[in-house]
């Protein structure tokens, strides 16, 4: 049932919105065309100056601010383009967004520097701080409080000074830094004068009040707090047309009453608080502080135990609640049931977990309001459906932009999954080759240990055994000690060689040996290398290249490479690798240059140095390095090969 009445209420309330909005288009409209019917200019500005001024709040501001600025660029008065920038930055600063509030700034400064008056451009330079603290953006909020007091010195501006003050106040309180929040605001505290604004005396008198509330410091608290409302009641007197302004601030102030007289356990003298602080809500007032009301009855009902009276309020802000902060709503319906099992109501709390749990699921998966609203600020597009209301009837709106964004829902769903699909797939197959190479290593690596392990310790044995013959045996002749000791260098000599070996490999698997990259010319490098090696030995010429290609440029090492072209068209001992054949061709689809090195001793069985499989291991990680492959066939069909791969640079370099 309960599920079925947030359903109802998430259908039928856009009807209502677009129903209060008809009353706010209205009176916005009349005092727009009040403004197109004054014939002076200066006259028409200046109304429009008042009408920014005494509506600073939602959904008035940005309206008449805009109006106020564009007439003021159209007539080119700095001074009220200036006013009229400033109010459109308080628009932004009101809905928390630090990028549009920027480029308001942009343009303060601009102006401020043609009419010579800074104060605006460093006050809302400091409301940057405070949008960027409220994103959890500590730091650049905290730099940016502390370039505006830098400034605002310099400028010798006492309202920028101040705004800075509560800016950094702000965003240390924010990050829990409270002592280093209330420090500054004390400051900011000290230097008022006649001169600064009643608006930043009020919040700065406001921050100190909470912070030593936080702290306990009931009696400093009230310091301020009558200091901030004695000053809020003398504002609201004198400026009765711009009551509406100050609000928002006159609640926030009898809540903190409320706050004082519950700590002092005096409920009767909290709930006359409450009351005045209900009694000043209305339709302009931001519904932060609306909230914070339920919030603050709330707490009274915990502490005076009017159980049913604290579950009846849970319910009936729950479903203002889930239209604009869902966020709050589990901690709501978390407390109606804590105080449903404080008042023994097990299975009402049981169920309302239940509730909790199906709502929170349902949540998940909805499209709220809430989230509607915010696609609409992205786009901009808020202005453009209050304007439409007036000539479309309200029901078929609904209607076909609920089908729409359902629609486009339904196909950004079908595109994202199919795109997490392609991804999932990728990955898993990246996955599966990384495991494929990795077990593979591990095998080669293995086998390399056990291939070489002996060949190993023969040497090593030899040396340490005709060592021991040399320095025990008193009756050698000379030519046994020289037959000994060429037997002990050859083995030495052949253990340096397997250490030598093996230190490079380690050293490139560790990252100690770098490669350098760049641009070579493979193919005249291995008619270099061929023609090279051919010339060192007598008779006709074992190394023959076979390729098409003319030229191609890849990226790769030089040296490494040469170094693995050398080791492959080496000719061993008795006469084993003598005819080679080096084939260079193209594999376009893969997009590498694919070397097939036929008859080379480095693929051959059975050999009697086992320097060879360490050397192969050396190659493989180098052209893997270069994103290429390596392998080693000593049955292929043409003879024992090496085949190794490289990716192409740009055909034709």
């Amino acid at each position: 049932m309960k599920r079925l009445i947030f359903v109802l209420y998430i259908t039928l309330l856009p009807l209502v919105l677009f129903a209060e909005n008809d009353a706010k288009i209205a009176y916005r409209d009349s005092i727009l065309a009040v403004a197109g019917c004054i014939s002076s200019d200066t006259a028409r500005i200046s109304y429009l100056q008042k009408m920014a001024y005494c509506h600073q709040y939602l959904p008035y501001n940005k309206y008449f601010a805009t109006a106020l600025y564009n007439e003021a660029k159209l007539r080119k008065n700095l001074f009220y383009e200036n006013e009229g920038a400033y109010y459109m930055a308080g628009y932004y600063d009101k809905k928390h967004d630090p990028d549009s509030l920027e480029y308001w700034v942009g343009q303060l400064k601009e102006l401020a520097s043609r009419t010579g008056g800074y104060d605006y451009y460093l006050e809302r330079k400091a409301a940057l701080s405070r949008a960027l603290a409220s994103k959890r953006l500590i730091e650049k909020a905290v730099y940016v409080a502390k370039e505006v007091l830098d400034e605002a010195i310099d400028r010798r501006s006492n309202n920028g000074k101040i705004a800075a003050y509560n800016s950094l106040g702000c965003a240390y309180s924010v990050s829990s830094r409270h002592e280093q929040g209330l420090e500054v605001l004390l400051k900011a505290y000290r230097e008022f004068t006649p001169d600064t604004k009643h608006f930043l005396k009020v919040d700065v008198l406001s921050r100190i009040a909470q912070m030593y509330g936080s702290r306990g410091d009931d009696k400093s608290r009230m310091v301020y707090l009558r200091k901030m409302k004695s000053l809020l009641q003398e504002v609201m007197i004198n400026e009765p047309e711009a009551r509406d302004n100050w609000t928002d601030l006159a609640i926030d102030c009898e809540v903190k009453y409320v706050l004082h007289y519950m700590d002092q356990k005096d409920f009767e003298q909290a709930q006359l608080y409450i009351e005045r602080a209900q009694a000043l809500l209305s339709s302009h007032v931001d519904s932060v502080f609306w909230l914070n009301i339920q919030l603050i009855r709330l707490q009274y009902f915990s502490r005076t135990k009017e159980y049913d009276k604290s579950i009846a309020l849970v319910d009936e802000v729950t479903p203002i609640v889930l239209k604009s902060y869902v966020s709050t709503f589990g901690n709501l319906i978390s407390h109606k049931a804590g105080t449903q099992q404080r008042k023994g109501d097990m299975d009402g709390a049981l169920e309302t977990w239940r509730f909790l749990i199906r709502a929170q699921d349902s949540l998940n998966n909805a499209f709220t309001a809430n989230e509607l609203q915010q696609v609409k600020e992205i786009y901009h597009i808020d202005e453009l459906l209050l304007e439409k209301q007036k000539i479309r009837n309200t029901n078929y709106i609904w209607v076909f932009g609920t089908l729409l964004v359902l629609s486009i829902l339904a196909l950004l769903f079908y595109i994202y999954t199919h795109f997490l699909s392609g991804k999932i797939a990728l990955a898993e197959r990246e996955a599966a080759e990384a495991a494929a190479h990795s077990e593979a290593d591990n095998i080669a690596k293995e086998r390399l240990k056990m291939e070489i392990s002996h060949d190993v310790r023969t040497p090593l044995n030899a040396v340490v055994g005709f060592a021991e013959l040399l320095s025990e045996s008193e009756d050698l002749d000379k030519e046994s000690k020289l037959g000994y000791g060429k037997i002990i260098q050859e083995s030495a000599e052949r253990l340096l060689g397997y250490v030598n070996n093996i230190l490079e490999l380690s050293r490139l698997e560790s990252g100690k040996i770098k490669y350098e990259q760049e641009q070579v010319e493979a193919i005249q490098l291995c008619r270099d290398i061929i023609r090279f090696v051919n010339s060192q030995e007598p008779g006709e010429d074992r190394i023959v290249l076979k390729t098409i290609i003319e030229s191609q440029m890849i990226c790769t090492d030089k040296k490494w490479l040469v170094s693995l072209l050398h080791g492959a068209l080496a000719c061993g001992d008795e006469g084993m690798g003598c005819e080679t054949t080096v084939y260079i061709e193209w594999d376009e689809e893969v997009g590498v240059l694919v070397f097939r090195i036929v008859g080379t001793l480095l693929a051959q069985e059975n050999l009697i140095d086992k320097k060879i499989l360490i050397r192969n291991e050396i190659n493989s990680h180098f052209i893997r390095y270069f994103g290429g492959t390596y392998a080693v066939s000593a049955e292929a069909d043409e003879g024992p090969t090496v085949i190794f791969t490289c990716p192409l640079s740009a055909p034709g370099n």
